[in-house]
């Protein structure tokens, strides 16, 4: 009983000593008269004014607190009246036994009507500027220092029951930027903040940027707090946005997800990350995107990696193509470093309905940018993706043609500083109602220099090669254009294309053309190049080469024209090449073998005004019967001149009867020439037989006679050799008998 008895006058004597210190502090402290002396320690560290209205105020019981009036600090020189900091209310209360133990728990931080005014002027300096230089100077103050000592060595442990903060407000103004934000807090409310405990946290705020957008924001979660690291649990965030610049009537955001920062390492995690975004009006009649993944950021290496990044959006409304679309991003990572500028998507998948693409994207520098991509997809329609309908031969021939110009502007700037590697592959590709396939395309973009090459695919039973180059150094893009189509069956092209197929066969091209400018009338005036052209067993539809000749074959007999069976001309081969200057294309070795004809030309057609200028002459290698039942033709093997000109879609074709009647004139005129000079040469050539036939008779004769001669000359000499033989020989006998006798008188 006695040592309870002391317990308890201990306990009231212990309770009268606090009482009574509590009361003697009450009596004796006069907070007021400490503002002054706050107020010039301000102004000598800030050279701001820090001004009180009102009395401070002590509370005693439940709890020590203090009371405080509404407070303002000064703004900065060259900044105006208003203040950068004002504070119309605000308290704070601490547990007294908590004081006692040297574990000071405040009950409750309050805070009413907080006004923060931050700006910056035209050349970029802030009205915070002078603070930041004074807190970096390092030289000690020689003023009077208030030395707090404790005798009693001992670790003070600090904790709230809670912070209130309400109807608080944040000017931002960027003269230099152009812009105006407020932020407005409404209220921000926490529960019991202490070490190794969780507490609540609810926030609710509003963002308005004037005349531009207001977003509000409510916030909720449970924050834990230790020595090494800050947790959010069931972080929940809802917030929605209107104004001039959201380009829809609202815009609902919702977040969630657990988050915790490490404070050793520097490292902020998102695990169970969803976001969903609503959005109605305006530019979409509805609008739904979900984000999802598991993220992670280095804030020391500057380094944000998502893991099974998924993201799905679909839209509605009249600016979507066919009114709705869906479409996706998934990838098994996303990597971006913020230091080297750097973004990369392992694995991914691109979805628009139901086209997909699946491959990798690696910025290397957005700053740049620097991209490298690979991307393939084994179906893409983009007619059905964009809404457009294939179509039919009579819509076609309906639709208004425009002839207005277009203008056709790149981003010069972007692409100058574009480096872009990449290759893209699509196993079918629809577009404007062509049907590709096998589609390669790669591309390289380095110093303002483009280049899509190869691009190949094949393309209604052709094989297409080709490559474009882009060059934007210059003032004006210039373009260059090679592409080989062979075996290309441009009729099917052409119905697809435009529902109608003027020319169709199997065709080959060979392009090599160049343009420059930004308009679409600069680029057709502007090429320079060559093409060839070569179609086989084919047709040009829409006139009859053969008919206009018979037409014109009966109309030079008074006859009337035959009935046309076909608006077309059928032909085995057709070629043309030529070269184009200044839009221009001038052709002449125009060569058409079709059935009965054999058709040549020369000519030029003006892509700019979209005319042709182009002369054939026509031949009708064959003999038809005529109407009477005869077989002569007299337009057989008569080159008929035939003029093209005007629109190149709906050309004027004139069968040139005037030229035609000259040039069969001058066939005749030349038909009779040659048989005159036929009949001079058979009569010459006679003449010349008569000729040679008496001369070589003549000549025979005197050959007769000259032998005659010759032989009567023969016997003649023979005689004469003959009788002076027999002379000799006389002569000889008669030396003989001499020279005999004179021996017979010698002996």
């Amino acid at each position: 009983m006695n040592i309870i008895k002391i317990l308890l006058i201990s306990l009231v004597a212990l309770l009268l000593f606090v009482v009574g210190a509590v009361g003697i502090f009450a009596i004796t402290f006069d907070a007021n008269k400490y503002k002054q002396d706050l107020s010039g320690i301000v102004k000598h560290k800030t050279n701001r004014d820090l001004s009180f209205q009102g009395d401070i105020e002590l509370t005693l019981y439940p709890v020590l607190g203090m009371k405080l009036g509404s407070m303002t600090f000064s703004n900065a020189p060259g900044f105006g009246d208003q203040p950068m900091l004002a504070v119309n209310h605000a308290s704070v209360s601490v547990d007294v036994l908590s004081l006692l133990s040297f574990n000071p728990q405040v009950a409750e931080l309050i805070m009413d009507g907080l006004s923060i005014n931050l700006q910056t002027n035209k050349r970029g300096k802030t009205n915070w500027d002078d603070l930041v230089t004074q807190s970096k100077q390092k030289t000690p103050s020689k003023d009077k220092a208030v030395t707090i000592k404790a005798d009693v060595e001992s670790e003070l442990e600090v904790a709230f029951d809670g912070v209130v903060i309400t109807n608080a407000n944040l000017l931002w103004s960027d003269v230099k930027a152009g812009v105006d934000y407020q932020i407005n807090i409404e209220s921000l409310l926490t529960g019991k903040i202490a070490e190794n405990q969780s507490f609540p946290l609810q926030l609710n705020m509003a963002v308005t940027s004037l005349n531009e957008f207001t977003s509000t924001i409510q916030l909720k979660s449970d924050v834990l707090l230790d020595d090494q690291k800050v947790t959010l649990t069931s972080l929940s965030v809802e917030s929605s946005a209107t104004g001039a610049l959201i380009p829809f009537d609202n815009v609902l955001l919702k977040l969630n997800s657990d988050v915790e920062f490490s404070t050793v390492t520097n490292q902020l995690g998102l695990s169970a990350f969803s976001t969903n975004i609503s959005a109605k009006g305006g530019a979409l009649q509805n609008l739904q995107t979900s984000l999802a993944g598991e993220i992670g950021f280095d804030l020391d290496k500057q380094q944000l990696t998502i893991g099974a990044l998924d993201i799905q959006t679909e839209l509605e409304g009249g600016a979507v193509p066919d009114g709705k679309m869906k479409a996706s991003i998934s990838a098994s990572q996303l990597n971006m470093q913020m230091k080297k500028r750097s973004v990369k998507l392992d694995d991914l998948v691109l979805a628009l309905n139901e086209n997909k693409f699946k491959g990798f994207v690696k910025v290397l520098d957005y700053a740049q940018p620097n991209i490298k991509f690979k991307l393939k997809a084994e179906h893409f329609d983009v007619d059905k993706l964009m809404g457009e309908a294939a179509k039919s031969e009579e819509e076609a021939q309906t639709e208004v043609v425009t002839t207005d110009d277009v203008q056709i502007q790149l981003p010069m700037e972007l692409l100058r500083s574009l480096k872009l590697q990449g290759e893209l592959e699509v196993g079918t590709l629809i577009t404007q109602g062509l049907t590709i396939n096998n589609v390669i395309l790669n591309t390289n973009a380095d110093k303002g220099l483009i280049n899509l090459a190869p691009i190949k695919m094949d393309l209604y039973d052709g094989a297409y090669a080709g490559a474009v180059k882009i060059n934007v150094k210059g003032k004006q893009p210039v373009y260059s254009v090679k592409k080989k189509l062979s075996s290309f069956q441009v009729g099917h092209f052409l119905q697809d294309f435009m529902a109608d197929d003027p020319v169709s066969g199997d065709a080959n091209f060979d392009i090599n053309l160049t343009t420059k400018g930004e308009w679409l009338s600069e680029l057709k005036s502007n090429l320079n190049g060559d093409l060839s052209i070569l179609v086989k067993d084919g047709s040009l539809k829409g006139f009859n080469l053969r008919h206009k000749l018979e037409s014109a074959k009966a109309k030079l007999r008074r006859e009337k024209s035959p009935e046309l069976d076909q608006r077309k001309t059928d032909f085995s081969a057709l070629s043309l090449s030529g070269v184009v200057k200044n839009g221009v294309f001038t052709s002449n070795d125009l060569d058409m073998q079709a059935p009965l004809l054999r058709v040549g030309g020369k000519g030029s057609a003006d892509l700019a005004k979209e005319t042709v200028d182009y002369l054939v002459n026509a031949k009708l290698v064959t003999t038809s019967k005529g109407q009477d039942g005869g077989s002569a033709d007299e337009l057989s093997g008569l080159s008929i001149p035939v003029a093209i000109t005007g629109s190149w879609l709906s050309p004027d074709i004139d069968v040139q009867l005037d030229e035609m009647l000259k040039a069969k004139l001058a066939a005749e005129k030349d038909k009779l020439r040659q048989s005159v000079a036929k009949q001079k040469a058979a009569l010459k050539q006679k003449l010349n037989a008569e000729k040679a036939k008496l001369k070589a008779s003549q000549k025979k004769e005197l050959e007769a006679k000259k032998l005659q001669l010759e032989k009567k000359r023969q016997l003649e000499e023979a005689e004469q050799k003959a009788k002076l033989e027999a002379k000799k020989q006389a002569e000889k006998e008669r030396a003989k008998k001499k020279l005999e006798e004179k021996l017979k008188k010698l002996f």
